[in-house]
């Protein structure tokens, strides 16, 4: 499941960055809040695969 969500937040993330970077969500612009989304997602992917590596030893 980490797998799946952390790429999600991913894609949605960058897709925040590059597409609506100039927009305002609430009190948040686009860019930043997709550059925090991207990096919750590359900490999740990495929980996933170091949890899978553990679960295969």
């Amino acid at each position: 499941m980490h797998l799946f969500t952390g790429t999600l937040l991913v894609v949605v993330g960058a897709a925040l960055a590059l597409a609506f970077g100039d927009n305002e969500f609430g009190w948040f612009q686009g860019r930043p809040l997709g550059i925090v989304l991207v990096v919750v997602g590359l900490f999740d992917l990495a929980q996933g695969i170091a949890e899978r590596r553990k679960d295969r030893e």
